[in-house]
């Protein structure tokens, strides 16, 4: 871990569910969207748990910050935007953890987004930096 008052890193093994598989949990609700909250609950405390363990709850950020988000995927088979859909249970999973106060205009200034392939460790290596 690596955290200051103008970057934090932590990680989160996954993968996370891409747009496909939130899709898909939403419609499997046949409406009532229980199966697509469900996910969102898990992922975002997932994220959460994974910023608390790493201690970035004790410097959260004051102000606007930048987001990189390193998507590692074990293989080619899903899109690059269907990927990164996992961003918002990342972000949902800062604000859960106190690391940062809102995902509003205010707080979140950018996303950077990278995608790479490791079949043995995929998951979102996160980058959080103060913007100044």
């Amino acid at each position: 871990m690596n955290s200051n008052l103008n970057t934090a890193f932590f990680w989160v093994p996954g993968p996370l569910p891409g747009l496909n598989e939130i899709i898909a949990a939403a419609k499997s609700g046949r409406g009532s969207a229980n199966a697509y909250h469900r996910v969102k609950k898990q992922w975002t405390n997932t994220v959460a748990v994974q910023c608390l363990s790493a201690g970035l709850h004790r410097q959260p950020f004051k102000g606007p910050v930048r987001i990189c988000l390193d998507w590692i995927e074990p293989n080619r088979r899903r899109d690059r935007d269907n990927v990164s859909c996992g961003a918002k249970f990342v972000i949902d999973g800062l604000v859960a953890a106190g690391v940062i106060s809102s995902d509003g205009w205010n707080t979140l200034y950018s996303i950077v987004t990278t995608w790479a392939v490791d079949k043995n460790r995929p998951g979102v290596a996160v980058t959080i930096l103060a913007v100044p």
